[in-house]
């Protein structure tokens, strides 16, 4: 399935010579790929804000106030699709709410909470490998094609990310002394893998921001009970210009727009084909974070890139 191409057919005319302005905005805004291109460099700066606020913005505080913030932005907007669409949303309810939670609760609330741990640039570097993770659960759970050219990839990007979390200390990985960050962003990229598979199990016909919003919907009351916990025995959110000006660019672009360039992205390109633009994650990310938070590549950076790479390599060329 392709976007709408919005030109109206009985005016060949102006579809041909001179398109409207809106018609031209709305291919631009409905293009798959611009879609998930913008959404994967939003998501970049969220690792990079998420890094540099860890003292200021625990992981579930941040986490919740996004939902709220995005929750409260596309309600209005979204309201009369949801009424409209509600029959389609109570039959999937139970999708619906189990999609939320792996993507919020599982994919980000534990990436914000890795960054605790973990620098920016080794999430980035492993959610590299979740490309992979997408086309093997894709298998695993429908059957999409998977083959032993992809499953070498697979071993190999894996290795990728165990060279990183061991910190290329082959002492560390064979005593099992691993960066408890690492594991976490990785089990983070598994939960966000899922979801990526699982929503082709909404229909078609129900309207890409309707699902963000429901998904947002869900969320909230997901988080709010972790969020209590971690305000009262662990670390409180400190309210300040920074923090509510993150809150805000987070609901906005990392929340609202991006989920819904992401979901419209999946559903038009495919999951397979969408998961290849994560690859911009990474690259962002690191990019960012030299910049901007002055971390550093190092040597088992390279090599845990370099088993990456060729384990997607082979996992992406393969015959049709």
């Amino acid at each position: 399935m392709r976007p709408p191409l919005l030109p109206s057919e009985n005016k060949p005319q102006q579809s041909e010579t001179v398109p409207d302005n809106e018609s031209v905005w709305k291919r631009v805004l409905l293009n798959p790929y611009l879609a998930v291109s913008f959404a994967m460099f939003c998501w970049a700066t969220t690792t990079i804000l998420v890094r540099y606020l860890r003292d200021d913005a625990p992981p579930m505080g941040l986490s919740f106030w996004r939902l709220v913030c995005a929750f409260l932005i596309l309600l209005p907007i979204t309201y009369p699709k949801i009424r409209s669409q509600m029959g389609i949303i109570k039959e999937h309810w139970k999708t619906l709410a189990l999609l939320s939670l792996l993507l919020w609760f599982g994919g980000n609330s534990l990436l914000f909470l890795s960054l605790q741990f973990t620098i920016a640039i080794n999430a980035a570097v492993i959610n590299s490998v979740e490309p992979i993770i997408i086309v093997f659960l894709a298998w695993l759970l429908f059957r999409d094609q998977f083959t032993g050219k992809q499953a070498v990839g697979a071993v190999l990007s894996l290795g990728g990310v165990l060279v990183l979390i061991a910190a290329g200390s082959l002492e560390r990985l064979l005593a099992l002394d691993f960066n408890l960050g690492d594991i976490i962003v990785f089990c983070a990229y598994i939960s966000w893998g899922l979801y990526a598979v699982l929503l082709r199990k909404l229909p078609r016909d129900l309207d890409p921001i309707v699902i963000v919003t429901m998904l947002l919907g869900f969320g909230i009351p997901m988080l709010f009970i972790p969020y209590l916990i971690e305000s009262a025995f662990f670390q409180a959110t400190q309210f300040n210009a920074l923090t509510i000006g993150t809150i805000i660019y987070l609901g906005i672009f990392s929340g609202a727009i991006s989920m819904v360039g992401w979901n419209h992205g999946i559903k038009t390109l495919g999951p397979i084909r969408a998961g290849q633009f994560l690859h911009l994650i990474p690259a962002f990310t690191v990019v960012l974070a030299i910049l901007l938070l002055g971390e550093t590549l190092k040597g088992y950076h390279f090599a845990g890139i370099a088993l990456i790479v060729i384990g997607i390599f082979l996992a992406s060329h393969v015959k049709k």
